[in-house]
């Protein structure tokens, strides 16, 4: 008899013990119940560890050193025994058919690799109902393969919306440890350039919006290494996309990247941030005046002490 369970749910974490028990609770009410929840702790120097041994000693709790959550939820896949992968944030709270849905889009289209539903952004200044995919998209992502076009214009909201055979997530090797904030759309887009990708018009979801999850700088430098990440090793990625459509928002990056620059005073860095966006899109006059400025520009000589 097998006793491994359908579902593994992965659940990296780190420092955020006060909100894991409402995760945790949206987990457990769940319409489908056959699954293992694995909490991956990304070396948390909070009571972590006691909440969620506290909580239901059946849960899997493994601490790693620091390393962040594309490796944790690497981690958690590698000890994980179910046939699939669903992902949750520590913050995020699932609707009670999140799971049931998922599963009803891999029997109908039994092809897909990874089927993913919509989330509703709540928190401190979210309007109610601020669904993260369209209706209208919504509804054009129903009854077909969700092309490629439409994961690169991140339709998808989170990992916390996401499920995937486990096979195929070891096939394309996992997500990139390396990449921080964007390694999700990296991992989504490398997935869909290779296998077929379903949307369940459900509100799985309720994703938390707070200050500590906005990415700023830190999203905005792996939005530049999940791109040259993709012109360097994932050519079928760039060749489905488009590679022009990337070299536009690689150069958009390093632009927005070069201001922040700017404004720091790291002429240097400026400098070559917007050199390469222009290089990226020489269309762009906007990147060249940037350039321009920026080389005309002195760095101030302090006198005295």
């Amino acid at each position: 008899m097998n006793s491994s369970p359908k579902v593994s749910v992965v659940i990296p974490t780190y420092n955020n013990a006060q909100l894991l028990h409402e995760t945790l609770d949206g987990v457990r009410s769940q319409s489908f119940q056959d699954f293992e929840i694995i909490v991956v702790d990304d070396g948390s120097t909070d009571n972590t560890e006691q909440i969620v041994r506290g909580y239901d000693a059946k849960i899997r709790y493994v601490k790693q050193a620091n390393q962040g959550p594309a490796a944790a939820r690497n981690h958690g896949v590698a000890l994980a025994q179910g046939e699939f992968i669903a992902f949750l944030d520590h913050d995020d709270i699932w609707n009670d058919r999140h799971l049931e849905t998922l599963l009803a889009g891999f029997a109908r289209y039994p092809a897909a690799a990874m089927v993913f539903d919509d989330a509703e952004a709540f928190g401190v200044g979210v309007a109610p109902g601020a669904n993260h995919v369209d209706p209208k998209v919504a509804r054009s992502l129903l009854d077909r393969p969700v092309p490629i076009r439409r994961v690169w214009e991140c339709w998808v909201a989170s990992m916390s919306v996401v499920m995937v055979k486990k096979t195929i997530f070891h096939e394309i090797g996992g997500l990139h440890p390396k990449i921080w904030g964007l390694d999700d759309l990296h991992f989504y887009l490398r997935l869909a350039a290779r296998f077929e990708v379903r949307f369940a018009d459900y509100i799985g979801c309720r994703k938390r919006q707070t200050a500590t999850n906005l990415l700023g700088l830190v999203g905005l430098t792996g939005s530049v290494d999940y791109l040259v990440d993709l012109q360097r090793n994932h050519l079928e990625v760039v060749r489905a996309v488009g590679s022009m459509r990337v070299r536009r928002r690689l150069g958009h990056k390093r632009y927005k990247l070069g201001l922040i620059c700017l404004r720091k005073g790291d002429l240097a860095a400026a400098r070559a941030l917007l050199w390469k966006a222009y290089r990226h899109n020489p269309l762009n006059l906007k990147y060249l005046w940037r350039f321009m400025q920026a080389k005309q520009s002195h760095p101030r000589v302090a006198y005295g002490k």
